[in-house]
């Protein structure tokens, strides 16, 4: 007499059911095994870096007590956020706008801070 039961010599090697609902498919690999953004922006954080070590130096050497030296630390805190959010918008395709203002974003952002910072203050009556 044959019985109709599979041999279970397959669920004691594995010690799973294949017939189980709990047995998902595999899960892709998540994304903490590799880096969020395109490698495209490599290249642009090192110079951005460069640049700001420069322009750091540069502003070190101004004599007008510090003045210069502060809105540049106001120019890289505003850089770094906006790379922050180019980062968050468009991390794996980055257009040539993008990688230009993470290269030299931090240029026309210190002319800004150190032309209108104090024009900015005047307006909300701030004495420098």
């Amino acid at each position: 007499m044959e019985s109709s039961h599979k041999p279970k010599s397959d669920t004691k090697k594995s010690g799973r059911n294949p017939e189980s609902p709990a047995n998902l498919p595999s899960v892709p690999e998540s994304r903490t095994n590799g880096p969020y953004y395109s490698p495209e922006y490599n290249a642009a954080f090192k110079t951005a870096l460069l640049n700001q070590t420069a322009l750091a130096v540069i502003t070190l050497l101004v004599l007008d007590f510090g003045q210069t030296h502060r809105a540049f630390w106001i120019a890289f805190l505003c850089q770094w956020a906006m790379v922050w959010i180019i980062l968050f918008r468009r991390a794996m395709h980055p257009s040539w706008f993008d990688l230009t203002l993470v290269r030299y974003g931090i240029v026309p952002l210190l002319f800004i801070v150190a032309i209108a910072g104090p024009w900015f203050l005047h307006l909300l009556g701030v004495r420098t």
